[in-house]
């Protein structure tokens, strides 16, 4: 009787892999080749030549932050491409493509696949359950040939141990990272009615350009890798992915998309039916919620660290420059430490420029991109960076008017 890798029988796989639902297919991937995408498409060249497999069929973009390959099919999600450099990007394809031996590799391929999807209902949960049993064996050969193969891919040798850990490791932030920011700037609700965002990717990496994207609790991302990843898993214990996700200058390249393809992409991610829009064409009343909470969150703070309102706006801007660590304090409802802290220069700065926002939001003006707090564009025309003006104190002072503030 023919055996799969981990001893299982071949007629038994088949008999399993029967039982599991078919993968996500979907019409609005988009294809990538040697004309089309053509860095990306060596890449992922190079990633089959280290994983020791034939070239897949196709190779698609995919909106979700996911590599996936089945059916000959590969599937590489953008949000990876763009948070990755283009080594970190061959060392997650080659784990993904690599296989142990085996006369079966579809089969198998298939079995490590059905493991990864999530259960729908109790019946399918029982059979599950079932598949996770008979395929242990399996899959703990096939993750110990899969992390080999990352390590050769990411140079061989010692160091690329860590540097084959850190790749996966910086995959699996960037997944949480993205489905958070998908989920927050997905969708807005617009005269009362739900949009969804088409460039919804482009925002994303003007994000990671700009500024970088919070990576949120590298331990629970870290948790549970070691045990997917049993050749890399004291590297990945001692790894720390950063405090954030940035757009690296080595990622790999990406043709520019179309219209069509930014709303493909955000399609297969933001799936509920609702009107399209993109975030050049969101109103202001889309992120002037969440300012005006944070600006009104400090000027409070302010009445309590002085215990009454303040003067005037010079008295409320001079409390938030020379008190910032109170005023932050009292905004968290923390007691004040009678401590030595001194607080960094930028603090005070960067807290009235909250408040500046605000005000300058309320008097017509809008922010360049709604992703890019704090960098705005007045009713004339004019570009203002109140993250520039951090370094100057007094010109933010000049930018609260006359108008009240919250």
């Amino acid at each position: 009787m023919a055996r799969l890798p981990g001893g299982l029988a071949v007629w038994r796989g088949r008999r399993l892999l029967g039982n599991s639902p078919a993968p996500r297919r979907s019409g609005l991937l988009l294809p990538v080749g040697a004309s089309r995408h053509p860095a990306l498409h060596s890449v992922v060249i190079e990633a089959t030549k280290y994983a020791d497999v034939p070239p897949p069929v196709s190779v698609r973009l995919d909106g979700a932050p996911v590599v996936h390959h089945a059916d000959g099919e590969l599937i590489v999600g953008v949000p990876l491409i763009w948070g990755l450099t283009a080594d970190q990007l061959r060392v997650v394809l080659t784990h993904e493509l690599a296989l142990p031996a085996s006369r079966q590799p579809d089969l198998v391929r298939g079995l490590l696949n059905a493991r990864q999807r999530e259960p729908r209902s109790d019946k399918a949960a029982a059979r599950h359950a079932k598949l996770l049993s008979a395929t242990a064996s399996l899959l703990a050969e096939a993750e110990q040939v899969r992390d080999a193969a990352a390590v050769t891919a990411a140079g061989g040798g010692l160091s690329a141990v860590e540097d084959a850990a850190l790749a996966l490791l910086r995959a699996t932030t960037i997944a949480e990272v993205f489905t958070a920011f998908a989920a927050d700037e997905g969708t807005h609700v617009v005269g009362g009615s739900a949009v969804r965002v088409a460039d919804l990717h482009a925002g994303w990496r003007l994000r990671l350009e700009r500024w970088g994207a919070p990576a949120h609790d590298p331990a629970g991302v870290r948790a549970a890798l070691p045990d997917r990843h049993p050749g890399l898993a004291a590297e990945l214990r001692a790894l720390d992915p950063g405090p954030l996700v940035t757009l690296p200058p080595e990622a790999a390249g990406l043709d520019e998309l179309t219209a069509d393809e930014e709303q493909a992409l955000a399609e297969t991610v933001v799936p509920e039916e609702a009107p399209w829009t993109r975030f050049a064409d969101l109103p202001v009343d889309v992120y002037l919620v969440e300012v005006e909470q944070r600006a009104r969150g400090y000027v409070e703070a302010v009445h309590a660290v002085l215990g009454r309102a303040p003067d005037n706006r010079d008295e409320l801007a001079g409390t938030l420059l020379r008190r910032p660590l109170d005023v932050e304090r009292a905004r968290q409802g923390v007691e004040g430490a009678e401590d030595d802290a001194k607080p960094p220069a930028w603090m005070g700065a960067a807290l009235l420029a909250v408040v500046v926002e605000y005000t300058l939001l309320r008097k017509g003006w809008r922010r360049e991109h709604p992703l890019l707090a704090r960098r705005l564009i007045g009713p004339d025309g004019e570009l203002l960076d109140l993250n520039e003006l951090v370094r100057c104190p007094e010109e933010l002072r000049r930018h609260l008017g006359a108008t009240p503030t919250a």
